[in-house]
C-alpha cells in the first residue's frame, strides 16, 4: 500500500496529527477484559490455573457476551485439572477464540513457526491469528486481515470479532482516532469472582487479555504511545466494525502539479516575495485543512508530506528567483543612476539657465557652463558670481529667503545685464568625515534677459508709437486728447487723408510711399504751428490737435494753413512728390457734453465729407451729414460680418420668354436681413460694398450660390447676375468664374452677366477685354438699365453684349407717355438688327405684356410674372410653369 513513497515517516506523522485532534469515540461493543496488576496481585502469580480463564469464560458466556477472545498463548499444558476445566468452559460457550500467532524458528526468517492451541482446547474453539508488526518506526500502524497458513486461511481476532471472514490477504491501517480509553475495560479478577456489571457485556464482543506491566504485552502506537495487546485488536475492531479503515489516496501529484500551477500563476499577480511566501503557506494550510476534513468525514488519507518540501523548494526557487531578478534590477538601476547623472550633469553643463550650487560658507561648489559665459572667472578659477545673488543664496539657507522670481541688474561691466533668478534651499545627505549629516545647499537658477527688457521697450514704444512714421497710435492719441480736454478751453481737432498718395505707391514703389508718410510726420513736429504731435489713424490718415485754444472761426484759418503745409512739395529720395490733402476738422467746447473721443469721431466724420465733396477745401463737422455718415459706417462694419454670420440670401426673379410667355431664366437679387440692422435694402448696403471693395467677396458668393442654385431648379433654366464695376478691376472675377463653372460643371451658356451702362462707358478698354475673355468662354453679357446712360450706338455694336435689359422707367410709362410706344419699338427694331436678345424690365400689366408681345423675339421679367422670391418659393414656381404651363394668371 502506498503511503508516500519516501516521505512515508512524514506522512505518518501528518496522519497521526490528524488522528490525535479527530477523536472518536468506540463504538462501546467491544469489552476488554484486563489480566491488571490487581488482578495479578489477587489471583496469584503468573502464568494462573486454566481454571481461572474457565471462570472468566463463563461468567462471560452466562452474561451474554457474543463471543469472547483470549489473547493468551494456550500452546502448552498446563495442570490437568485446569486444563479440563477450561475445556469444558469452551465446550460450554461454543463462541470462543483463541490465538493463532506466527513467529520465526532457529533458523531466522527463513523458518516460520505456527504457535496454536493444545488440540484440547482447539477442538472446542475457534482460531484466530494474532500476529501484529511493527514498521520501520517500531510502532503498529496495520493490522491483518488475515493469512493464509498451510492453504488454510486464518483470519485475525479483529476480523473474527467483526464477522469479517472472506478470505482477505494483507493488512489495513488502524484509525487511531478511535480514543482506546473509550473502550470498556473490566478487571479479571472481577470478572472471574462475578463481581462485575452484567450489562457491560451482554451482546457485545469480548477480548481478554494482559494490560499489566509485568506481562509484557505491549506494544507501541501512534497517537496513544504504549499500548496492551489486546487494545490493539479492540481498536482494529472498533475500525473494522465502523467502516472506519483509513482509505489512503495517492494524489500528493495531482495537489503538487495544481498548487505548482497556481504558484506560478500567482508569480505573476504576487512580485513581493512575502506576499508569494503568504499565498504559498495559505496554499499548504488550505490543503491540509481539506485532508482533515476528509478524514474526519470519510477517513481518507491523503499524503500531503510532498507538499511542504515542495512548496519549500518552490519558495526557495521563488526567492532566488527573485533575489537574481533583484540583482539584475539593482544592476541595472545602478547603470540607469549612472546614465542619469551623466545626463543630468550634462544637462546641467548646457542649460540655457545659467545656474550655481553653493555652499553654507557661499562657495560655489558646481556651476553651468552659461553661468561660466555669463559671469567669468577671477584669478583663481572661481566664478565672479554677484554679490547681491550669493548674500541671496546665503539668506536661503537660513530660512530667510523663497522662491520667488527675482529681478537684479548687473552694472559693473561693459554692458548692463539684467538677470532673473530664483534661489531654491536643499538638503542633502553627507557622509564625508564620520557619520551621515545633513548639510544645506543652495541653488541659483538665472537667466538673461537683457535681450527681453529691451524688446519689452520695444513693444511698449510699438504699443504707442506708429513703427513705420513714429506717429502716435490711436488710443495713445486719445490719451493726450483727454488731458488736452482737462485743460478746459476750446481747440480743434484736425484729421486728414493724403490725396493721390495710392497713385505715389504705384507708380514710384512703396518705399517711397512709405518714405512720404514718415516726412509728412516730421513737417508737422517742425512746423511753426502749436499743434500736438501727430497721431496716425490709418494707411494714410493723420490727426493732430491745436495747443492753443481756437474758436470755430480761428479753427476754420488754422485748418487751411494746415492743409498748406502739408501739401508742400517733398524731396524724397531719387523722386519730387507733391500731395492733395482732404481735411476734416471738429471743435471741442468745454461746457458741451461731447467728450474729446466723440469729437475724434466727429473730425473723422468731417474728413467723410471731405471725400464725398471732391475739394481740397477743409470741411468742418456738419451734424446733419454725420446721421447719414453714421449710418454708413454702422453698414460697413456689419458687412464685415454678414457673410460668416450667413446674413445674406439670393432671390430670384423670373424671366420669360414672350413668344410662348414660357420661363426660361430668372435673375439673381442678394437681400441682406442684418442681426443688428435689421433690412437693408441693396440700393443702400452696395455701393458701401463697392467704396470698401468688400463687393469682390460680396459678388463672388452671390454668383456660387445663384449657380449652385440653378443646378437644384427644374429644367435647364438660365441665371442672370449683376456684376459690379469694381470686380472688373483686376482678374479675380475672370478666376473666380472659370473656377466655379469647371467645379459645379455648370454650362457656361447658361450664365449671363449684367452690367450698367455708366460701368461700361465710363470704364476703360481694360473692362471690355476682360468682357470678350469671359463671353469667349461661353458666358454672355447683358447691358443693364439700358436707356438711362449715355450709350454711344456706334460704340455699342462693338462690344462683347448679347442682351439689351431696357430700364424698367420705358415700361412703366406705356399709356401715360406717347413716346414711350416709339421708343420701346425702335430699341426693340436696334436691338434685333444688332443681334441682340431684347429683355424689357418692369412688366406689371397684361396692358404691358399685350404690347410686348408684339415683339415676339424680345424677353420680360416683373411683377407681373412674379416679385423676387426666396429659394423655395422660386423653386415651386418653377416646377409649375414648366414647359407645358404658358398662362400668365396673374393680373
Amino acid at each position: 500500500m502506498d503511503r508516500g513513497g519516501f516521505l512515508q515517516g512524514w506522512n505518518d506523522r501528518l496522519e497521526d496529527f490528524r488522528s490525535a485532534h479527530a477523536e472518536r469515540p468506540a463504538s462501546g461493543d467491544f469489552v476488554f477484559v484486563a489480566i491488571d496488576a490487581a488482578s495479578i496481585r489477587n489471583l496469584g502469580e503468573w502464568p494462573w490455573s486454566r481454571r481461572v480463564h474457565a471462570d472468566i469464560l463463563d461468567n462471560l458466556t452466562a452474561s451474554g457476551a457474543v463471543d469472547v477472545f483470549f489473547d493468551i498463548d494456550f500452546a502448552f499444558a498446563a495442570d490437568a485439572p485446569g486444563d479440563t476445566a477450561f475445556a469444558s468452559a469452551l465446550e460450554r460457550s461454543g463462541n470462543a477464540y483463541l490465538p493463532v500467532f506466527r513467529q520465526a524458528g532457529r533458523t531466522g526468517e527463513a523458518e516460520r513457526i505456527t504457535n496454536a492451541p493444545l488440540e484440547l482446547f482447539a477442538a472446542r474453539s475457534w482460531p484466530a491469528l494474532v500476529n501484529v508488526f511493527s514498521d520501520w518506526q517500531g510502532a503498529v500502524r496495520f493490522y491483518p486481515y488475515g493469512e493464509r497458513i498451510e492453504d488454510e486461511y486464518l483470519p485475525s481476532a479483529a476480523a473474527v470479532l467483526t464477522g469479517s471472514f472472506s478470505e482477505t490477504v494483507g493488512s489495513f491501517p488502524i484509525n487511531y482516532a478511535i480514543r482506546p480509553e473509550t473502550i470498556p475495560i473490566l478487571s479479571a479478577v472481577a470478572v472471574a469472582t462475578g463481581e462485575f456489571d452484567t450489562n457491560l457485556v451482554a451482546g457485545r464482543s469480548v477480548i481478554v487479555g494482559a494490560s499489566a506491566v509485568e506481562l509484557g504485552d505491549l506494544f507501541a502506537v501512534p497517537v496513544h504511545g504504549i499500548l496492551p495487546g489486546a487494545l490493539v485488536h479492540a481498536l482494529a475492531a472498533e475500525t473494522l466494525a465502523a467502516g472506519l479503515v483509513p482509505a489512503t489516496v495517492a494524489v500528493e501529484w495531482v495537489l503538487l502539479s495544481l498548487l505548482a500551477g497556481l504558484l506560478l500563476l500567482q508569480i505573476s499577480v504576487f512580485q513581493k516575495p512575502s506576499l508569494l511566501i503568504s499565498s504559498a503557506g495559505f496554499a499548504l494550510i488550505a490543503s491540509e485543512a481539506a485532508a482533515y476534513a476528509l478524514f474526519v468525514q470519510n477517513a481518507v488519507v491523503v499524503p500531503t508530506a510532498a507538499l511542504y518540501p515542495s512548496l519549500l523548494a518552490f519558495c526557495s526557487w521563488s526567492l532566488l528567483r527573485r533575489l537574481a531578478r533583484n540583482k539584475r534590477v539593482i544592476k541595472r538601476q545602478r547603470q540607469e543612476v549612472e546614465n542619469t547623472s551623466a545626463l543630468l550633469r550634462q544637462v546641467f553643463d548646457d542649460s540655457f539657465d545659467a545656474i550655481a550650487v553653493l555652499d553654507s560658507a557661499g562657495t560655489v561648489q558646481m556651476h553651468s557652463g552659461t553661468a561660466a559665459n555669463l559671469f567669468g572667472f577671477d584669478s583663481g578659477g572661481r566664478l565672479l558670481l554677484p554679490e547681491r545673488l550669493r548674500n541671496d543664496a546665503l539668506a536661503a539657507m537660513e530660512g530667510q529667503s523663497d522662491r520667488t522670481v527675482r529681478q537684479h541688474e548687473v552694472l559693473n561691466r561693459a554692458a548692463p545685464l539684467h538677470l532673473e533668478y530664483t534661489v531654491t534651499r536643499s538638503e542633502m545627505v553627507s557622509f564625508d568625515k564620520g557619520p551621515e549629516r545633513l548639510t544645506r545647499i543652495a541653488t541659483l537658477s538665472m537667466r538673461d534677459v537683457t535681450k527681453i527688457r529691451q524688446q519689452e521697450r520695444e513693444i511698449a514704444y510699438l504699443s504707442s508709437y506708429d513703427a513705420l512714421t513714429g506717429a502716435l497710435r490711436r488710443s495713445v492719441f486719445l490719451e493726450f486728447l483727454n488731458l488736452r480736454a482737462s485743460d478746459q478751453e476750446p481747440f480743434a481737432i484736425f484729421v486728414f487723408n493724403l490725396s493721390r498718395f495710392k497713385t505715389i505707391n504705384v507708380v514710384l514703389g512703396r518705399a517711397i510711399g512709405d518714405a512720404l508718410l514718415q516726412h509728412v510726420v516730421k513737417r508737422l513736429a517742425d512746423a511753426d504751428m502749436e499743434i500736438s504731435a501727430a497721431a496716425r489713424l490709418g494707411g494714410d490718415t493723420f490727426a493732430c490737435f491745436s495747443e492753443m485754444a481756437l474758436d470755430e472761426a480761428q479753427a476754420s484759418a488754422f485748418a487751411c494753413r494746415l492743409c498748406e503745409v502739408i501739401s508742400e512739395p517733398y524731396s524724397l529720395e531719387r523722386a519730387k512728390a507733391r500731395v492733395g490733402v482732404k481735411l476734416g476738422y471738429s471743435t471741442f467746447a468745454p461746457d458741451s457734453a461731447v467728450t474729446a473721443a466723440d469729437v475724434l469721431s466727429q473730425a473723422e466724420e468731417a474728413l467723410d465729407a471731405a471725400r464725398l465733396a471732391g475739394s481740397n477745401e477743409p470741411q468742418v463737422y456738419n451734424p446733419t451729414l454725420s446721421s447719414r455718415q453714421f449710418r454708413s459706417r454702422k453698414i460697413e462694419r456689419a458687412l464685415g460680418r454678414a457673410l460668416d454670420c450667413e446674413e445674406f440670401e439670393v432671390w430670384y426673379q423670373p424671366q420669360h420668354r414672350l413668344s410662348d410667355l414660357r420661363l426660361i431664366a430668372s435673375e439673381a437679387l442678394v437681400r441682406w436681413k442684418s442681426e443688428t440692422l435689421g433690412q437693408i435694402y441693396p440700393d443702400e448696403f452696395i455701393k458701401i460694398a463697392e467704396s470698401t471693395g468688400f463687393i469682390n467677396e460680396l459678388g463672388a458668393w452671390v454668383l456660387e450660390k445663384a449657380v449652385q442654385d440653378t443646378l437644384l431648379f427644374p429644367g435647364d433654366l438660365g441665371i442672370a447676375v449683376n456684376v459690379s464695376g469694381v470686380q472688373m478691376i483686376g482678374n479675380r472675377l475672370i478666376d473666380d468664374l472659370c473656377k466655379l463653372l469647371d467645379k459645379k460643371g455648370f454650362p457656361a451658356s447658361r450664365l449671363c452677366l449684367e452690367l450698367t451702362e455708366t460701368v461700361l462707358f465710363d470704364g476703360t478698354s481694360d473692362v471690355v477685354e476682360k468682357m470678350r475673355d469671359i463671353q469667349f468662354r461661353g458666358v454672355h453679357w447683358a447691358l443693364d438699365d439700358f436707356g438711362t446712360g449715355y450709350s454711344s450706338l456706334g460704340y455699342l455694336s462693338q462690344l462683347p453684349i448679347d442682351k439689351l435689359k431696357v430700364d424698367k422707367s420705358f415700361i412703366q410709362a406705356l399709356g401715360t407717355d406717347p413716346s414711350a410706344e416709339p421708343i420701346l419699338s425702335a430699341i426693340s427694331d436696334l436691338s434685333r438688327s444688332l443681334g441682340m436678345t431684347l429683355l424689357c424690365e418692369g412688366v406689371e400689366t397684361k396692358a404691358h405684356l399685350a404690347f410686348l408681345r408684339q415683339h415676339p423675339h424680345a424677353q420680360a421679367q416683373g411683377f407681373l410674372f412674379g416679385k423676387p422670391m426666396p429659394f423655395a418659393d422660386f423653386a415651386a414656381y418653377a416646377e409649375a410653369k414648366g414647359p407645358e404651363s404658358h398662362l400668365i394668371t396673374k393680373s
